[in-house]
């Protein structure tokens, strides 16, 4: 044991000072649990051991050379001693001969940085034993109060390093990421440094975005979109806007991901840049004359100092992407912001390749932000140069060459071939599943990548009870808080619509025309997004039209680069094709519902709105096809031609509903009713015993002939007469034969006196 480390790693974790560890409470539960009078947390110092935690005991230091403990520090084991009285090593100690009268000890060291600095022990006033499971649990939670040690400490450390930031003009802010990216932490001193209180920005009542410019809120916005493309450091200068000057701050952001890739949390260092700001703006004005006079060269040198990380370049390469030569950062990290969160991954896979060997040069090509906001394209060739004596390089040169004009027109056309392919893909899986919702969330996806967008969504016009709403077919899949995890469910059940259009994809619905936003809140109908909705930034809806009718929309939104009426122009093919789709799904819709409407009249009775004889026997041929009791039931009015006589017919028409009606009122889910022509009507009851079925059908006469039917001045009373026949399994019957039964039951009632029930049983030998 190397005492002189063990004490410095007490010194370092603060253990020989007087700060409680606060675990007097698991001291209790620890005693308690082993049933002992006392338990305890010891540090070992040079001359004494401290308890830092205890329970039982009243004294908070013993002289080390009369402890136990020492020997578990020394040893760095632990140590059991079942009668301290007995054993010839500790009996004669004061500490076992007097307070605290050890007699039982079970002790197990506490490691802290690889050091025993003490020991967590228990202690008896009489003797006892301990098994080894007792044992093995003891050292299970020394560990977990080593771990305590070390946590509290960095603890102690962060809080320090936090009081240290809080003092400084350098403000911490950390977001974390769940669905949107939310502020969860700003250090105390962000009022003095960008004139707001941290508790505004923490409780959400001022947003950062709400101080920032606009030209700022852009600068911010893409670095949280290029964290979230998994752009690993940034940094930006960013401008505030107080009510009693203009703030400038640099803003260094570090992303954190999950092990999946996603993003976790993004840290960020604010600091006061507004004098040197200043001073800048003053040297690029004098320094763009200058640049008028200077001839650009065609290409773009680079040479990359990998073990320095200096990389020098031309002036050539700082006009390509709008820099300022003079003031151009040399470090590679300033290189790789400027390289399009889309390309990131790809260019640094291609260094990588050449770098470990596996290709022999670096060549690609990928966008670079200008100083003006655009993006450019650029080809870059480069090699090692320069290698040390293990091989190893270090050093890499290349050239840069603007290829912009070049990667335009190319993107351009393989864009328009793009679109043909998704417009011809939409239309073939609308043809495939004759469904149109099926169809644009199957493109979706690839209308996002090639629109360069983050969030859209295809919206049709419907009327809905009377009201114009916008049904989504297909929508981006971003749920942020409970009301739009709501919303979310009734877009999977295919139920979401939009009724207020207060917002600007509700402007080019109600306008008919394009509308373009680049400007978060700038738009007049930038207004109506749900609170929590991730930041719409940019946004473009596009309308789509039949014959000049809004019939349904395209949203897009959030694009790295501003939405322009190019990108709308671009995008009308898809708009025909869809407004095309629309049409045909709404003249298809109306042809099936004509169509339905045909099936009804002609399966319907048209003076009682029941099945007639053409539909009843179609209804009772696919009854055919199960396996139940069928009872099958011709009723007729009784006298009915008197009524027409007496009356006339349209007092027999009235009689004729009010007795449908009756007869309807008695049918179960599964029953059959029809009008068979004139007074006629036929039931079918299904899976009832004989006797409920006689008890309905009895019930049913009855109710006719208590109704008093009333017609104008006149009340009618009518009787009807019943013939019934049954099997007990209708699986493929000759419904004809059971009707033949049941007509003939139906005249016996009439012969024997009317205003009855017959019955003619079905039997093979009566068919």
């Amino acid at each position: 044991m190397n005492e002189k480390s063990r004490l410095k790693v007490i010194d370092e974790f603060m253990l020989d000072q007087d700060l409680p560890l606060d675990l007097d409470d698991l001291m209790m539960v620890l005693a308690e649990a082993f049933r002992v009078p006392i338990a305890l947390i010891g540090i070992m110092g040079e001359y004494e051991e401290k308890f830092k935690a205890s329970y039982g005991l009243d004294t908070t230091s013993v002289c080390r050379e009369h402890t136990l403990c020492s020997i578990v520090v020394k040893t760095r084991d632990q140590l059991v001693v079942s009668d301290a009285t007995q054993d010839p090593r500790f009996k004669d100690s004061p500490l076992v001969t007097g307070a605290p009268n050890i007699c039982f000890y079970a002790g197990t060291p506490l490691v802290v940085n690889g050091e025993a600095v003490g020991a967590l022990c228990l202690i008896d006033t009489k003797p006892r034993e301990i098994d080894a499971k007792h044992v093995k649990a003891l050292e299970r939670i020394a560990t977990l109060v080593s771990q305590h040690i070390t946590l509290s400490n960095e603890h102690e450390i962060l809080k320090r390093e936090h009081g240290l930031i809080d003092k400084s003009p350098i403000v911490l802010a950390t977001w974390r990421f769940d669905t949107s990216l939310n502020l969860i932490h700003i250090s105390q001193n962000c009022e003095y440094v960008l004139g707001v209180a941290p508790q505004d920005l923490l409780s959400g009542a001022v947003q950062l975005n709400d101080i920032l410019s606009n030209a700022a809120e852009q600068d911010f916005t893409f670095t949280m979109q290029a964290h979230l493309e998994g752009v690993e450091t940034h940094t930006c200068r960013l401008q505030i806007i107080s009510p009693t000057r203009t703030i400038w701050v640099s803003m260094i952001s570090t992303a954190s991901f999950r092990e999946d890739g996603t993003l976790l949390s993004v840290q960020a260092f604010l600091f006061d840049t507004s004098d040197q700001k200043f001073v800048e703006d003053k040297l690029n004005k004098t320094n763009s004359r200058m640049r008028l006079l200077l001839e650009a060269s065609e290409l773009g040198t680079w040479d990359w100092n990998l073990q320095a990380d200096v990389n020098q370049v031309n002036k050539r390469w700082c006009d390509i992407v709008g820099l300022e030569y003079e003031y151009y950062d040399t470090s590679s990290r300033f290189f790789k912001q400027l390289i399009h969160p889309a390309d990131f991954i790809n260019v640094e896979r291609k260094l990588n390749e050449h770098l470990s060997g596996e290709a022999k040069v670096f060549n690609t090509t990928f966008r670079m932000q200008h100083t003006s906001g655009k993006w450019v394209w650029v080809e870059t060739y480069g090699k090692i140069v320069e290698v040390d004596e293990g091989g190893n390089p270090v050093r890499v040169a290349g050239i840069h060459r603007d290829i912009t004009q070049r990667m335009e027109n190319d993107l351009h056309e393989r864009k328009k071939t793009q679109l043909l392919q998704f417009i011809n893909k939409t239309r073939a899986s609308y043809l495939q599943s004759n469904d149109l919702t099926t169809a644009c969330q199957s493109v979706l996806s690839e209308l996002i990548d090639i629109s360069d967008s983050q969030i859209a969504f295809i919206g049709q016009m419907r009327d809905v009870e009377t009201q114009p709403k916008l049904f989504i077919h297909a929508i981006s899949e971003i749920v942020w808080d409970s009301k739009s995890f709501t919303q979310y469910a009734e877009y999977k059940k295919r139920n979401l619509y939009f009724s207020s259009f207060d917002n600007l994809f509700g402007q080019a619905i109600t306008s008919g025309e394009v509308v373009i936003s680049n400007t978060a809140g700038a738009h007049p109908a930038s207004k109506g997004t749900p609170q929590g909705h991730p930041r719409i930034s940019r946004f473009l809806g596009l309308p789509i039209k039949v014959k000049d009718r809004v019939v349904g929309v395209i949203g897009l939104a959030n694009k790295f680069s501003p939405y322009t009426n190019e990108d709308a122009e671009f995008f009308q093919p898809l708009l025909d094709a869809l407004a095309g789709l629309f049409y045909a799904v709404d003249l298809e819709q109306a042809r099936a519902e004509a169509e339905d409407k045909l099936r009804k009249l002609a399966m319907t009775d048209p003076l009682t709105g029941l099945f007639n004889r053409r539909a009843f026997i179609e209804q009772c041929e696919d009854m055919a096809k199960d396996h139940c009791s069928i009872f099958v039931v011709l009723i007729d009015i009784d006298h009915f031609k008197n009524v027409n006589d007496t009356y006339g017919h349209d007092a027999g028409d009235c009689a004729l509903k009010q007795t449908a009606d009756i007869i309807s009122d008695a049918i179960n889910d599964g029953d059959i009713v029809a009008r068979l022509g004139g007074e006629e009507f036929a039931m079918v009851i299904r899976g009832e015993c004989e006797r409920e079925a006689k008890k309905r059908l009895d019930s049913l006469r009855k109710r006719i002939a208590a109704k008093k039917m009333l017609y104008k001045k006149d009340t009618l009373q009518l009787t009807v007469s019943i013939g019934v026949t049954f099997v007990d399994d209708g699986f493929n019957m000759d419904f004809s034969a059971l009707l033949s039964l049941a007509d003939q039951a139906l005249y016996d009632a009439k012969a024997n006196g009317r205003d009855r029930i017959e019955w003619a049983p079905f039997t093979k030998k009566a068919v």
